[in-house]
């Protein structure tokens, strides 16, 4: 029995070569971005404001493709999408109104401060053009389509560069290290 155990603490102390290759190292450790900034007050009331507006903004939508899909229609359907779109236009102008003073742009600064100034002049604009559209798009839909459609597309290129510049930008920590 001694000799076996001998065996068996000799066979444990010699190792056979490794075939296997070693592993890769393990990659380098990159820094993580410093986190962004909390939001203060104004900026949180800022974003509230604009969730509320954007509301108005899909009523807005809503009451345009209504009157896009019903062209090909009969005209009893033209013209209730028509009143549609007017009474959402109603609607809307309630939301953006309720929701476009707690935008205040000076919650925001440098190029930022200037895109949310934009944001609230369209937003404006869109705005002023409601008590027409509630009014006259059961008469004139083509019009007030067109018109709304106009500021629809700036509202939404000065939303899309606001948004676009509140992202961290990924491209430029890659390229500062």
């Amino acid at each position: 029995m001694v000799i076996t155990t001998a065996a068996l603490v000799a066979q444990d102390t010699t190792r056979p070569p490794d075939s296997t290759p070693a592993p890769p190292p393990p990659p380098p450790v990159v820094a993580a971005p410093p986190p962004a900034p909390e939001p203060t007050i104004e900026q949180i009331r800022y974003q509230e404001g604009l969730r509320t507006a954007t509301r108005g903004v899909a009523q807005i939508r809503d009451g345009l493709n209504r009157v896009a899909r019903t062209q090909q229609a009969d005209s009893l359907t033209r013209r209730r999408a028509a009143r549609r779109l007017g009474g959402l236009c109603g609607s809307a102008r309630s939301f953006i109104v309720s929701g476009r003073p707690k935008m205040q742009a000076t919650a925001y600064t440098d190029s930022l401060g200037v895109l949310a100034k934009r944001l609230t002049v369209r937003l404006d604009s869109l705005s002023r053009a409601l008590p027409t559209c509630e009014k006259t798009a059961g008469r004139e839909p083509a019009t007030v389509t067109t018109d709304l459609t106009k500021k629809l597309q700036a509202y939404d290129d000065a939303l899309l560069a606001f948004r676009n510049a509140l992202k961290p930008d990924s491209t430029k920590e890659v390229s500062q290290q």
